[in-house]
C-alpha cells in the first residue's frame, strides 16, 4: 500500500491511499497513516482520499489468512490504534471516498470529521458476512455516527449499503455523483473547517470523542485477544 502525503500552499495535508488495486489495508498501512499525521504538524487540516475508483475494500483478508492468529492480532491492534489516532486528531479531517468504502474502509471514513461518498460505491461494516466480529473500536465509531435505531440492523447482519443509503444512515455525510466531484466537495469542506478557530475546534472534538477513544485504547489488546481466540 502506498500512502502519499502532500501539503499545499494553504497548509492542507492531502493523504492519498493508492496500492494500484483495491486499497486493502495491512499493518504497514496503519503505520503510514499515523505517520502522515505525526510527520506534518504544520498542516492546519487533513484530506484523506482514495485512488481513482476506490477508497478501500477493507482489511487485506489474504494477508490475514497467511499470518495466523498472531498476525491478525497485530493487524487489528494496529488498525484500532490508527483509527483512534485519526478520530482524535485535533485538526479538521475530511474523507473523500472515491469509490467503495467497505468494512475497514467505512471505519476510516467514520474516523474523519466529515465524509463524502461517491455514487456507485458501497459502504457498511460487513464483518459478520466474512465471519468476523466488529471490534470495540468499530462499534465506538458506529455509535458516534449512526442513529441508535439503525445501529443493530446495520452491524449485526453486516449490511452492505449503497452510497445514498450510507449517507442517510450516517456512514458518510454528503453524496457526490462522481469521484471528481467527491474530491472537490471534500476539498471545499476541509478548507471551510480550517477557517474555524483551531483551539475551540480541537477542544470540542476532544470533549466529544476523548473519553470513548481512551476506553477503546485501554481495552484494545484484550478485545482483540477475545476476537481472535478461535484462530490458530
Amino acid at each position: 500500500m502506498s500512502v502519499l502525503c502532500e501539503v499545499d500552499g494553504e497548509d492542507i495535508l492531502t493523504v492519498t491511499l493508492d496500492d494500484g488495486d483495491k486499497n486493502t489495508l495491512k499493518p504497514e498501512t496503519f503505520d503510514a497513516l499515523i505517520a502522515a499525521l505525526d510527520d506534518h504538524p504544520q498542516a492546519v487540516a487533513v484530506l484523506l482520499r482514495g485512488r481513482d475508483g476506490i477508497f478501500s475494500a477493507g482489511l487485506d483478508l489474504h494477508w490475514m489468512m497467511d499470518h495466523g492468529r498472531d498476525g491478525v492480532e497485530r493487524l487489528l491492534i494496529g488498525f484500532g490504534t490508527c483509527l483512534m489516532r485519526w478520530w482524535t486528531d485535533p485538526r479538521p479531517t475530511v474523507c473523500a471516498a472515491t469509490g467503495h468504502a467497505i468494512a475497514a474502509g467505512s471505519m476510516l471514513g467514520m474516523a474523519c470529521d466529515h465524509a463524502v461518498a461517491t455514487e456507485g460505491g458501497f459502504w457498511g461494516l460487513t464483518e459478520t458476512r466474512v465471519g468476523l466480529e466488529v471490534p470495540d473500536f468499530g462499534i465506538a465509531l458506529a455509535r458516534a455516527n449512526l442513529p441508535a435505531d439503525r445501529l443493530e440492523d446495520l452491524l449485526i447482519p453486516g449490511e452492505r449499503v449503497d452510497a445514498a443509503t450510507a449517507v442517510a444512515a450516517g456512514f458518510a455525510d454528503v453524496l457526490s455523483p462522481d469521484q471528481d466531484t467527491t474530491v472537490s466537495l471534500a476539498r471545499e469542506r476541509v478548507e471551510a473547517l480550517a477557517t474555524l478557530p483551531a483551539r475551540a475546534y480541537a477542544g470540542t472534538k476532544r470533549r466529544l470523542r476523548g473519553t470513548a477513544a481512551e476506553e477503546v485504547m485501554a481495552g484494545l489488546e484484550d478485545d482483540i485477544s477475545v476476537l481472535t481466540a478461535h484462530l490458530t
